[in-house]
């Protein structure tokens, strides 16, 4: 199976955004994206979880608890599954 990676090309420097490659060295297919806004960098480094899942839920032992309302939940689950189907306005 096949991995990806995000990574920023900075002077001719890879700088990880997320967990780096395990591996010493591999064969590598390199895609170059179009520049990002610097806003947009920045929120990507950061990788801070969307503040509206602040306090929405919690674990207790094998059990999940929703502390947001239904209609929230429901909301919720509807932008997940889009995210996952790969809709890019999901992540807004």
């Amino acid at each position: 199976m096949l991995n990806s990676y995000e990574a920023l090309l900075d002077c001719g420097e890879i700088r990880w955004l997320d967990r780096p490659p395990t591996c010493k060295s591999a064969r590598v297919i390199v895609t170059v994206l179009p520049e990002v806004a610097p806003d947009e960098l920045q929120k990507r480094m950061g990788r801070q979880p969307p503040a509206m899942l602040k306090g929405s839920m919690h674990i207790e032992g094998d059990l999940l608890v929703a502390l947001a309302s239904e209609s929230e939940w429901a909301a919720q689950m509807e932008r997940t599954a889009r995210q996952l189907s790969g809709d890019p306005e999901a992540f807004r």
